[in-house]
């Protein structure tokens, strides 16, 4: 008997290997998101845009909050305030602040015009970075920041015009009650109306704001994958129109979606809510969870099912690994440790050549010029105004009680400082102005506090002994920041910002420095939390 013929063998293809998203499981395409994360670090890099583009929209308030300041302090105006406080006197105080409420109301709409055409023009650019760039991700299995800056580059204007539809749609309903409802009090205030009239009509504008929210929130699901559409070529009202389109045919999807991402900062909320009931604050910690992990997976994984519910078939790459819950852990700790290590190196020959001098100096001008104006500010009224409510000077409120709870509260300090110094680092991408206005903020905070000690040495006992660390790699942080900033702005005169090789190497090294400021935040939040209230005790502080 003769034997069968032999199997042709079978050739499996190499990793990654294809995925037809058209009918792919939700499990499946988060696992895909999650590998296709792990796999490409610049997927985090629009997550970190977005610190910095925080910094811009906080430098227009901190610019007003100073602007406006100088000028009550330059006509004493904070003086009378607080002699007003000080006395109880409320008609004094009304009078004393009713010729500057127009001067107030011109100011604050200037800062409100600028902070939403910056919110508006800087989600441009980041919608296109994160979702033009995911789009890509899902495309080619690979992404680099060239790939992040040529999809700014080429999108963020339509991309602007599609945040404010989206963003002007998503808020039209309580926009509308707000001013019927405050058309509706002004009716009934010039009427002298009866208590209970009042309060009838509060209960009812209360009914109303609440069938707001809930169209909010609505049109919020509606328009969950305007951004996706936007990056696929579908702009303005036509990226709604995909979006409502895509809710429609995968609803089952869009719900199961919502959900995971409302029980994923739900969660997190809620440990952290927990932990801090029990003494351990983790804010920072989880903020640092959610931006850096949880945003660009699910954000990836929302523009997969975007792909899924259109008409054509699409294959994405599909990463191949263990499971998510086997990998993560080990994944963020090992990846940490050796980019902080490599991030010490990078810190160390940005500190050693001799051409940064000129940022640090810069640096530390800008931050010394805010402590000036903030010393000079709180002279001129602000510490007054604090004393009259009632503020005794080297009163603390204390952290430190619990005493299981102060490591964890040494890591948020560490990780919340470590923030900021990221964002203002990055925010030199921007122009320079955000980094130049977080040093004189962080300046000018610092001067307020110590007019209002009025005891240097109370002052020195408070501030120094964590001071020492945390100030100097804060100025590192804005010193990379400008120097990131000059390179940028060369890289815009050659025309070449997503290309020029010299910017990408120091935005990349600007990353890492700072990431090798992680263990220089962790000791001076250590010191802040185990050393610092033991010496302020030792010189006064109650």
């Amino acid at each position: 008997m003769s034997l069968p013929p032999p199997e042709p063998s079978i050739e499996f293809p190499s990793p990654p290997y294809p995925l037809p998203v058209k009918h792919a499981s939700l499990e499946s395409l988060f696992n895909v998101s999650y590998w296709l994360w792990r796999l490409n670090p610049s997927s985090i890099f629009p997550v970190i845009l977005s610190s910095a583009v925080d910094v811009l929209k906080q430098s227009i308030i901190v610019v007003t909050l100073i602007v406006g300041l100088m000028q009550l302090a330059a006509t004493g105006v904070l003086r009378m305030v607080a002699e007003s406080i000080g006395t109880g006197d409320l008609s004094r105080l009304v009078l004393t602040l009713l010729p500057v409420v127009p001067t107030i109301i011109i100011v604050a709409a200037v800062s409100v015009f600028f902070f939403f055409l910056a919110s508006i023009l800087a989600g441009g650019f980041l919608n296109s970075a994160e979702y033009g760039s995911y789009l890509r991700l899902l495309q080619k299995g690979s992404l680099s920041t060239v790939d992040v800056f040529e999809e700014m580059r080429l999108k963020w204007v339509k991309m602007a015009w599609t945040v404010l539809v989206v963003e002007t749609i998503k808020i039209l309903p309580m926009l509308v009650v707000l001013a019927s409802i405050l058309a509706d009090a002004l009716s009934l205030l010039s009427g002298n109306p009866e208590a209970s009239t009042f309060v009838s009509r509060v209960f009812l504008w209360l009914g109303f704001a609440i069938v707001a929210f809930v169209f909010m929130m609505v049109l919020t699901v509606l328009t969950v994958y305007a951004y996706p559409a936007a990056a696929d070529g579908a702009y303005g009202f036509s990226a709604v129109r995909k979006s409502m389109g895509t809710c429609l045919r995968l609803p089952a999807n869009t719900v199961a979606y919502c959900i995971l991402r409302v029980l994923s900062v739900v969660s997190i909320t809620i440990i952290t809510f927990l932990a801090g009931l029990l003494g351990f604050r983790l804010s920072s910690i989880a903020t640092v969870i959610l931006s850096f992990l949880v945003t660009p997976v699910f954000h990836i994984f929302k523009t997969m099912i975007f792909l899924k519910g259109k008409p054509e078939p699409f294959v994405t790459p599909l990463p191949v690994g263990p499971p998510i819950s086997k990998d993560v852990f080990s994944y963020v700790l090992n990846t940490g440790l050796e980019r902080v290590k490599k991030g010490l190196s990078e810190l160390v020959d940005f500190l050693a050549e001799p051409k940064n001098m000129f940022f640090h100096f810069s640096s530390a001008i800008a931050f010394s010029l805010g402590v000036m104006l903030g010393k000079q500010l709180s002279s001129s009224g602000i510490r007054q105004i604090v004393y009259s409510l009632g503020y005794v000077p080297g009163k603390a409120t204390t952290l430190f009680e619990a005493a299981y709870g102060l490591p964890f509260l040494a890591l948020d300090i560490s990780f919340h400082n470590w923030q900021v110094s990221l964002a203002t680092a990055l925010s030199g991408i921007i122009f320079i102005v955000p980094v130049l206005a977080t040093l004189v903020f962080n300046g000018f905070i610092l001067g307020v506090v110590e007019d209002i000690v009025q005891s240097l040495a109370m002052f020195l006992a408070a501030i120094l002994p964590h001071g020492v660390i945390e100030l100097p790699a804060f100025l590192i942080a804005g010193s990379a920041g400008l120097s990131l900033g000059i390179e940028f702005f060369k890289a815009l005169k050659k025309r070449s910002v997503s290309s020029d090789a010299e910017f990408h190497s120091v935005l990349k090294r600007t990353v890492y420095i700072v990431l090798g400021l992680i263990p220089v935040f962790i000791v001076a939040g250590v010191i802040e939390t185990f050393v610092t209230p033991f010496i302020m005790r030792l010189y006064g502080w109650r």
